[in-house]
Protein backbone atom coordinates (compact mmCIF):
# COMPACT_ATOMS: atom_id res chain seq x y z
CA UNK A 1 0.00 0.00 0.00
CA UNK A 2 1.37 3.59 -0.99
CA UNK A 3 -0.12 6.94 0.48
CA UNK A 4 0.42 9.99 -1.65
CA UNK A 5 -0.51 13.37 -0.02
CA UNK A 6 -2.67 15.84 -1.79
CA UNK A 7 -0.89 19.11 -1.66
CA UNK A 8 -3.15 22.18 -2.69
CA UNK A 9 -1.29 24.92 -0.77
CA UNK A 10 1.53 26.61 -2.36
CA UNK A 11 4.85 25.40 -1.07
CA UNK A 12 5.39 27.91 1.46
CA UNK A 13 2.16 26.45 2.94
CA UNK A 14 3.09 23.35 3.23
CA UNK A 15 0.50 21.01 5.30
CA UNK A 16 1.03 17.46 6.38
CA UNK A 17 -2.72 17.62 6.92
CA UNK A 18 -4.09 17.16 3.49
CA UNK A 19 -6.77 14.87 1.58
CA UNK A 20 -4.72 11.60 1.91
CA UNK A 21 -5.82 8.53 -0.52
CA UNK A 22 -4.41 5.11 -0.40
CA UNK A 23 -4.08 2.65 -3.33
CA UNK A 24 -2.84 -0.56 -4.03
CA UNK A 25 0.34 -0.67 -6.22
CA UNK A 26 -2.39 -2.26 -9.63
CA UNK A 27 -4.49 0.67 -8.76
CA UNK A 28 -3.44 4.12 -10.70
CA UNK A 29 -6.06 6.46 -9.56
CA UNK A 30 -3.84 7.95 -6.40
CA UNK A 31 -3.96 11.12 -5.25
CA UNK A 32 -0.98 12.26 -5.39
CA UNK A 33 -1.00 16.32 -6.49
CA UNK A 34 1.53 19.31 -7.48
CA UNK A 35 1.91 22.42 -4.84
CA UNK A 36 0.56 25.40 -6.70
CA UNK A 37 3.69 27.56 -7.62
CA UNK A 38 7.08 27.32 -6.36
CA UNK A 39 10.03 25.14 -7.24
CA UNK A 40 12.96 23.46 -5.14
CA UNK A 41 15.06 26.52 -6.99
CA UNK A 42 18.81 27.01 -8.17
CA UNK A 43 21.03 24.09 -6.80
CA UNK A 44 24.29 25.08 -7.76
CA UNK A 45 24.91 23.29 -4.41
CA UNK A 46 23.61 20.43 -2.53
CA UNK A 47 23.88 18.51 0.83
CA UNK A 48 26.29 15.47 1.19
CA UNK A 49 28.28 14.18 3.88
CA UNK A 50 31.29 15.61 5.98
CA UNK A 51 31.53 18.39 8.00
CA UNK A 52 28.69 21.00 7.76
CA UNK A 53 30.75 23.53 6.12
CA UNK A 54 32.06 21.51 3.29
CA UNK A 55 28.68 19.49 2.24
CA UNK A 56 27.82 21.29 -1.08
CA UNK A 57 28.09 19.57 -4.41
CA UNK A 58 25.99 16.21 -4.33
CA UNK A 59 22.64 14.49 -2.98
CA UNK A 60 21.33 13.85 0.40
CA UNK A 61 19.18 10.58 1.66
CA UNK A 62 19.06 7.35 0.03
CA UNK A 63 19.37 6.75 -3.52
CA UNK A 64 16.26 4.92 -5.71
CA UNK A 65 17.26 2.81 -8.15
CA UNK A 66 19.91 1.39 -9.65
CA UNK A 67 22.65 4.30 -10.30
CA UNK A 68 23.03 2.83 -13.99
CA UNK A 69 19.89 3.02 -15.29
CA UNK A 70 19.82 6.42 -16.07
CA UNK A 71 22.98 8.42 -18.61
CA UNK A 72 25.02 10.74 -15.97
CA UNK A 73 23.70 13.53 -18.82
CA UNK A 74 20.04 13.10 -18.17
CA UNK A 75 20.61 13.10 -14.50
CA UNK A 76 22.34 16.10 -14.79
CA UNK A 77 19.76 18.01 -17.10
CA UNK A 78 17.44 17.10 -13.93
CA UNK A 79 19.44 18.53 -10.98
CA UNK A 80 19.98 21.76 -13.56
CA UNK A 81 16.32 22.12 -14.27
CA UNK A 82 14.16 21.84 -11.16
CA UNK A 83 10.24 22.57 -11.40
CA UNK A 84 7.26 22.47 -9.25
CA UNK A 85 7.73 19.52 -6.53
CA UNK A 86 4.94 17.67 -5.64
CA UNK A 87 4.15 16.38 -1.85
CA UNK A 88 3.74 12.50 -1.20
CA UNK A 89 3.68 10.87 1.99
CA UNK A 90 5.13 7.33 2.14
CA UNK A 91 8.19 5.43 0.48
CA UNK A 92 8.83 6.09 -3.29
CA UNK A 93 10.53 2.95 -4.83
CA UNK A 94 12.01 2.13 -8.26
CA UNK A 95 9.00 0.90 -10.52
CA UNK A 96 6.42 3.21 -8.65
CA UNK A 97 3.57 4.23 -11.57
CA UNK A 98 3.48 8.25 -11.30
CA UNK A 99 -0.51 8.96 -11.38
CA UNK A 100 -1.84 10.83 -15.04
CA UNK A 101 -2.89 14.03 -12.86
CA UNK A 102 0.96 14.78 -12.03
CA UNK A 103 3.12 16.63 -15.11
CA UNK A 104 5.75 14.36 -15.95
CA UNK A 105 8.50 16.63 -17.88
CA UNK A 106 10.20 15.07 -20.59
CA UNK A 107 14.35 15.90 -20.59
CA UNK A 108 14.37 16.83 -24.01
CA UNK A 109 17.49 15.59 -25.56
CA UNK A 110 16.57 11.95 -24.32
CA UNK A 111 12.89 11.76 -24.61
CA UNK A 112 12.46 8.03 -23.18
CA UNK A 113 13.00 9.99 -19.79
CA UNK A 114 10.85 12.38 -17.90
CA UNK A 115 11.33 14.01 -14.38
CA UNK A 116 9.17 15.26 -11.35
CA UNK A 117 10.19 17.02 -8.16
CA UNK A 118 8.93 15.60 -4.67
CA UNK A 119 9.38 16.88 -1.62
CA UNK A 120 12.62 18.60 -3.32
CA UNK A 121 14.40 15.44 -4.85
CA UNK A 122 14.77 15.03 -8.23
CA UNK A 123 12.85 11.78 -9.42
CA UNK A 124 13.66 10.01 -13.13
CA UNK A 125 10.84 8.15 -14.64
CA UNK A 126 10.10 5.87 -17.76
CA UNK A 127 8.36 9.03 -20.00
CA UNK A 128 5.65 7.00 -21.36
CA UNK A 129 5.11 3.92 -18.89
CA UNK A 130 5.75 6.60 -16.30
CA UNK A 131 7.43 4.31 -14.23
CA UNK A 132 10.06 5.51 -11.56
CA UNK A 133 13.60 4.34 -12.14
CA UNK A 134 15.90 6.40 -10.28
CA UNK A 135 16.50 9.24 -7.73
CA UNK A 136 20.22 10.39 -6.99
CA UNK A 137 18.69 11.69 -3.63
CA UNK A 138 17.42 15.20 -2.17
CA UNK A 139 19.32 18.10 -3.54
CA UNK A 140 18.83 20.40 -0.81
CA UNK A 141 20.20 24.25 -1.61
CA UNK A 142 23.35 25.64 -0.52
CA UNK A 143 21.55 28.68 1.24
CA UNK A 144 19.63 25.87 3.35
CA UNK A 145 22.95 24.58 4.23
CA UNK A 146 23.56 28.06 4.84
CA UNK A 147 20.90 28.93 7.15
CA UNK A 148 21.59 26.11 9.36
CA UNK A 149 25.03 26.91 10.24
CA UNK A 150 24.35 30.49 10.86
CA UNK A 151 21.41 29.43 13.24
CA UNK A 152 22.42 26.54 15.42
CA UNK A 153 20.03 25.86 18.09
CA UNK A 154 20.30 24.08 21.39
CA UNK A 155 20.81 20.24 20.87
CA UNK A 156 18.15 17.66 21.84
CA UNK A 157 18.76 14.44 22.97
CA UNK A 158 17.43 11.26 21.08
CA UNK A 159 17.01 8.12 22.17
CA UNK A 160 17.48 5.99 19.23
CA UNK A 161 20.55 5.82 16.95
CA UNK A 162 19.55 8.13 14.23
CA UNK A 163 20.92 7.62 10.57
CA UNK A 164 20.13 8.40 7.06
CA UNK A 165 16.75 7.34 6.37
CA UNK A 166 15.61 7.22 10.15
CA UNK A 167 12.06 8.50 11.07
CA UNK A 168 12.33 11.39 13.38
CA UNK A 169 10.74 10.86 16.70
CA UNK A 170 7.32 12.59 16.81
CA UNK A 171 8.22 14.34 20.24
CA UNK A 172 11.48 15.68 18.64
CA UNK A 173 10.48 19.58 17.48
CA UNK A 174 11.79 20.73 13.60
CA UNK A 175 13.47 23.97 12.96
CA UNK A 176 11.79 24.77 10.05
CA UNK A 177 13.96 26.70 7.01
CA UNK A 178 12.33 29.35 6.03
CA UNK A 179 13.36 29.96 2.47
CA UNK A 180 12.96 25.75 1.88
CA UNK A 181 10.30 25.00 4.01
CA UNK A 182 10.66 21.08 2.69
CA UNK A 183 13.06 21.01 4.63
CA UNK A 184 13.88 21.36 8.79
CA UNK A 185 17.03 20.28 11.09
CA UNK A 186 17.84 19.44 14.56
CA UNK A 187 21.05 19.80 16.78
CA UNK A 188 22.16 17.30 18.71
CA UNK A 189 25.44 17.37 20.62
CA UNK A 190 26.87 15.33 17.30
CA UNK A 191 25.94 18.15 15.43
CA UNK A 192 23.22 18.87 12.88
CA UNK A 193 20.65 17.08 11.32
CA UNK A 194 18.70 17.73 7.95
CA UNK A 195 15.24 16.36 7.72
CA UNK A 196 12.74 16.42 5.14
CA UNK A 197 9.94 17.87 7.17
CA UNK A 198 7.28 16.62 5.30
CA UNK A 199 8.09 12.71 6.67
CA UNK A 200 10.27 13.53 9.26
CA UNK A 201 13.08 11.41 7.25
CA UNK A 202 16.52 12.20 8.24
CA UNK A 203 18.80 12.73 4.59
CA UNK A 204 21.71 14.22 6.64
CA UNK A 205 23.57 13.62 9.38
CA UNK A 206 26.86 15.37 10.68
Amino acid sequence: MRKFLLATAAIAALSVGAAHAQTSSDDSARGFGATAGGTTGAVAGAVVGGPIGAIVGGFAGAVIGAETAVPDEVVGYVVDNPVPTVTYEGEIAAGAVIPAEVEVVQVPDSPEYGYIYVNGRPVLVEYESREVVYSPGYVVPERTVTYITENPADPVVIDAEISTGAILPADVQIIEVPEDPYYGYVYTEQGPIVVERGTREVIWVE
